[in-house]
């Protein structure tokens, strides 16, 4: 066999097993040149949102927006900024029920004010006085309840609308019950010529009983000393006078004992 043969012989033994074969399966890599990556889903872009309406939902902080941009917002999206709490769609609602001029809805009124009030809103409070001032009005108990708690927290943060209007209220025992005994940390509270004004009206009320416990005459001293420190002119001189007469009175009456 010349070498020749043997040659060409052995190119055709090395050359079948490529023969029938596309180029692309002829050779199989164990590993792919290029693995395929994998592509996780894309996840949702949360807004980051801040601020006073960083609690609502994506649709309530929109028509909030709207609200103070003066644009269109519905009733129904009033009532759930109202309802989550929001001040200004509390207010908003509020005004838009007084709009209607209907005296039934005036306690639904004074509760979204309420809600205002007790959101930071202390511009609401006037709105809140206008309607508990009205004594044709029927206001439900629990619209009551949270008007007084509003108030009472407004007064707190030293509104002089929210500290007249309970005292006035309070004193009159109308709608929110008797509760003249706290109308001393009422009155204590404000700094204005009115609380003084009322503080002295109120010990002249108590003073002019004639059957009037020892506790209230203690309450008209402290009512009168409320007065002579802010109260007008007149009425800080007015209490200084009759602290001193019951002071008179005090002592002749701790000399009649020890007689």
């Amino acid at each position: 066999m010349s070498d020749r043969f043997v040659r060409l012989l052995c190119a055709t033994m090395l050359g079948l097993p490529l023969m029938g074969l596309s180029p692309a399966h002829a050779v199989k890599p164990f590993f792919p040149r290029n693995p395929p990556e994998a592509v996780e889903p894309a996840k949702p872009v949360k807004r980051k949102t801040m601020g006073p309406a960083s609690h609502l939902p994506i649709p309530l902080q929109e028509a909030r927006k709207r609200l103070l941009d003066g644009k269109r917002v519905s009733y129904g999206e009033l009532q759930a900024l109202a309802d989550a709490k929001d001040g200004i769609g509390a207010f908003k609602l509020a005004e838009r029920i007084q709009k209607q001029g209907n005296p039934k809805l005036a306690s639904d009124a004074l509760h979204y004010f309420a809600i205002a009030a007790y959101q930071d809103r202390g511009y609401a409070v006037r709105h809140m006085m206008a309607i508990l001032n009205d004594g044709s009005l029927e206001l439900q108990p629990s619209h009551l309840q949270s008007a007084e708690a509003a108030l009472r927290l407004q007064a707190r943060k030293g509104n002089e609308q929210a500290i007249e209007g309970l005292i006035r209220l309070y004193s009159e025992g109308r709608l929110f019950g008797d509760k003249r005994g706290e109308l001393e940390t009422l009155l204590a509270s404000g700094t204005g010529k009115k609380n003084g004004d009322t503080a002295f009206k109120l010990a002249v009320l108590l003073l002019s009983d004639r059957e009037r416990t020892p506790e209230q005459t203690k309450q008209a001293t402290r009512l009168l000393e409320i007065a002579e420190e802010n109260g007008s002119i007149g009425m800080k001189a007015a209490a200084s006078n009759l602290l001193a007469q019951l002071q008179t009175t005090s002592s002749e009456t701790t000399a009649e004992v020890q007689q």
